[in-house]
């Protein structure tokens, strides 16, 4: 009796441990929608399930790369629209996130309530001390499944429980095939570690397993590039990785950036990962976590490795770095800090009082400081993420940027409510979340990469018309031809940012008249040449 009331009582605490730690990540990360991401992510998802949905969009209708996730969450889209969707998600994946944690930490650590504080200490450390802009707590996108799954398979790896460890990983890279693909690397890196080849070997029907779940996410990747020329896909590697995501993927460009603050504050990082190794060399339940850290730091070294290598090889390297070398290590070392932080408190909390206490209050003012200054650049933002990324605004330009987010939604609305669903738009340069609020096909925007090299050519020949016509719309000889070779892609409106230039195009203008009112955008029809 008294055995059962004690696991009654664990469990109960492990349960408020996690809603504590699902109340860090709301305060993390608890933003308007759309997220950063989310625009991108559930409007594939939506129309993955219902392919009338914004019918003809060349990004919407490209290959799926991350057709599990769709499979597996997409179907909500068809019963709640989109913001409730992004935030029944984000309780999902955080809910996920939060259980994965306390079992990690708590294994790692057996203090209650301590998980909390490395919960916090985990996305403060991440989000001001990555190197390649990765992160893990925010909104609904595959990768936030497949995280939790690592989280999962971390989990049982600490407290020396290898089966469900390569099962998690499977099931993460089902969701995402380079977070799942990389860890499962980093997990066979231990294994041969841990237990030598024999070891390993003798698991082979678990990592056969892992293998088989990981088949979903696996085969849509292979699927992207099977239908394209050598050329196709060298052109499609160098758009990819120099031109669109250099800031993920590119080790020189990411190391220079802003004098370089970036690698100095994950050097930081790193130093402090590798002095908790060293304190901490001899226990085990922690050895094996951080032996799966060397692994994914050891992948980042990789990385550097080739982009240094590559340097005058442009289509080399842009086959070899699209793999996101940087990604796991970037989540993988506030991990290892996190923890070791936590470790240490709780080593030296009783032996040495004072130190203990001392840690603790370093410890406490940097997560409320850090958790503080989210909350706070939110509530003086008041702007979803993915409004706020391609359209930033400064402290004392918040008030024009709320005025122009309330004038794209206005017209955004206005289109969905007045023209046909199979209309397509050419939509300003400056913006990411069409789709989400007007529910219409456009022919390009910046955000919205598709996967497969053909598509993403194309892409790339779209987003040159966008740029151009947003930089030339205005000159009467140019119009033309602009519109000529916008006829290809069967544009029916095109939707004018005047706010840029305070002016339009000669063209049949369907909104704003009479007694409506937009400051910043215009609607035209584009007329039957």
């Amino acid at each position: 009796m008294k055995d059962g009331r004690l696991r009654k009582n664990s469990w109960i605490l492990s349960a408020v441990e996690v809603l504590l730690i699902l109340v860090v990540f709301f305060l993390f990360a608890g933003g308007p929608t759309p997220d950063v991401n989310e625009a991108h992510y559930l409007a594939k998802a939506k129309h993955f399930w219902n392919p009338a949905w914004c019918r003809g969009d060349h990004f919407l209708g490209s290959e799926d790369g991350h057709a599990f996730f769709f499979w597996a969450f997409g179907w909500v889209t068809l019963f709640l629209p989109l913001p409730a969707t992004a935030w029944l998600g984000r309780f999902l994946i955080w809910l996920l996130l939060a259980w994965s944690w306390q079992r990690v930490s708590y294994a790692c650590v057996p203090c209650r309530l301590l998980a909390v504080l490395t919960a916090a200490l985990f996305v403060c450390l991440m989000h001001y001390g990555h190197f390649a802009g990765e992160w893990v707590v925010g909104g609904v996108e595959a990768k936030g499944f497949s995280f939790a799954c690592l989280l999962f398979a971390l989990g049982y790896l600490v407290r020396d429980r290898w089966a469900p460890a390569w099962l998690f990983l499977g099931v993460a890279t089902a969701f995402h095939v380079l977070v799942g693909g990389w860890s499962l690397c980093c997990l066979l890196f231990v294994s041969l570690m841990n237990r030598g080849i024999r070891g390993t070997l003798q698991s082979w029907c678990p990592i056969l397993l892992a293998a088989l779940f990981a088949l979903p996410g696996i085969w849509p990747a292979i699927q992207l590039t099977d239908v394209a020329t050598a050329e196709q896909i060298s052109a499609a590697n160098e758009i990819y990785v120099f031109e669109r995501l250099s800031h993920h993927l590119v080790f020189h460009r990411i190391f220079y950036s802003q004098g370089g603050i970036f690698a100095w504050r994950f050097g930081a990082l790193l130093a402090g990962w590798i002095c908790f190794a060293w304190v901490f060399r001899r226990v085990d339940r922690v050895q094996r976590l951080y032996a799966l850290v060397a692994a994914a730091v050891a992948i980042a070294l990789v990385g550097v490795l080739i982009d240094q290598v590559t340097l005058w090889h442009r289509a080399v390297a842009a086959f070899w770095l699209r793999f996101y070398w940087f990604r796991l290590a970037d989540v993988m070392v506030p991990l290892g800090v996190a923890i070791g932080a936590g470790l240490w408190w709780h080593t030296v909390r009783l032996e040495r009082h004072l130190l203990g206490q001392s840690l603790l209050t370093l410890l406490l003012l940097f997560v409320g400081t850090g958790l503080g200054t989210r909350t706070l650049e939110r509530r003086v933002q008041k702007r979803p993420a993915a409004m706020i990324q391609p359209d930033p605004a400064l402290p004392d330009q918040v008030l024009s940027a709320w005025e122009r987010d309330a004038d794209w939604v206005r017209v955004c609305q206005w289109i969905r409510n007045n023209t046909q669903p199979g209309s397509r738009f050419l939509t300003p340069l400056r913006q990411q979340t069409f789709k989400w609020y007007a529910h219409r096909s456009e022919v390009a925007t910046r955000k919205d990469v598709p996967q497969n090299a053909r598509a993403l050519l194309e892409w790339h020949e779209r987003m040159q018309l966008v740029t151009t016509f947003e930089r030339r719309r205005r000159e009467p000889a140019a119009l033309s031809d602009l519109l000529t070779q916008a006829a290809p892609y069967g544009i029916t409106h095109i939707v004018i940012d005047r706010s840029l230039d305070g002016g339009g195009i000669p063209l049949a203008r369907v909104y704003p008249l009479g007694v409506q009112r937009n400051q910043h955008f215009l609607v035209y029809r584009v007329m039957p040449q």
